[in-house]
C-alpha cells in the first residue's frame, strides 16, 4: 500500500509537493475482503505552509472530535461496506531531499531529526549530497512501519522506490498511528461494528 500511494500520480502539477495522506483498507491478514486498498484524503493546501508534524497533530484532533452520527443514520448497504473496508493503514507521501545518513556524520544528525520531527526549512538543502525524492511513511495498526524513497533524476523522472531502514521510528509514525487509530475508532462507532 505504501509503495502505491508512493508512486500515485498527481492530480495536477500543482499539488506536485504537496504532502498527500492516504487511508489503506484490508492490508492485515484475515482481511474481510481479500483485497488491498486506498483511498487519499484531500489535503487543505494550507497545510504545505506548516510543519509537517503541526499538520498531522491536528489531523489527528480533529478526527478524534467529530461526533459520531446518531445510530441508524447508515443503512444496511453502507455498514457492509464498512465492514468490507476494513481501515488498517495510514501512508504519507511528501517531497524531500535524499541521503545516505550511513555515510556521512552530517546525513545521519540531519536524519535523526527529520524522523524526530525536528526538521528545519533549508537542512536538506544545506547537506552534501542530498539529491531530490519523494518519501512514503507508512503504519499500520499492528504498528508495523515503512519508510520508502523514490529518488528524482534532474529530469524529473522517480527511480523504483526503495525500502530505508528495518525498524523506521519517529513522532511522524507516531502522529500517523493517531490518525490511523482515530480514524478506526470513528469508522467502528459510526458503523456500530
Amino acid at each position: 500500500m505504501a509503495h502505491g500511494a508512493l508512486t500515485e500520480p498527481l492530480h495536477s502539477p500543482e499539488e506536485a509537493g504537496l504532502p498527500r495522506l492516504f487511508l489503506g483498507y484490508n492490508t492485515l491478514p484475515d482481511a474481510p475482503f481479500p483485497m488491498v486498498g486506498f483511498l487519499e484524503y484531500d489535503m487543505d493546501r494550507g497545510a504545505a505552509d506548516h510543519d509537517l508534524s503541526h499538520v498531522l497533530r491536528m489531523l489527528a484532533e480533529s478526527l478524534r472530535s467529530q461526533p459520531v452520527p446518531p445510530e441508524g443514520t447508515f443503512d444496511e448497504t453502507h455498514r457492509r461496506m464498512a465492514v468490507l473496508l476494513r481501515a488498517d493503514a495510514m501512508v504519507i507521501v511528501f517531497s524531500g531531499r535524499a541521503f545516505s545518513p550511513e555515510q556521512s556524520p552530517p546525513a545521519r544528525a540531519l536524519w535523526e531529526n527529520l524522523v524526530e520531527g525536528y526538521y528545519h526549512e533549508g537542512d536538506a538543502e544545506a547537506c552534501a549530497g542530498a539529491r531530490e525524492a519523494s518519501v512514503g511513511l507508512g503504519v499500520d495498526r499492528a504498528d508495523g512501519r515503512v519508510l520508502l524513497m523514490a529518488e528524482r533524476s534532474p529530469s524529473g523522472e522517480h527511480a523504483p522506490p526503495q525500502r530505508v531502514g528495518d525498524d523506521p521510528e519517529g513522532t511522524l509514525f507516531d502522529l500517523l498511528g493517531e490518525i490511523l487509530e482515530a480514524q478506526y475508532a470513528w469508522t467502528r462507532a459510526a458503523f456500530g461494528l
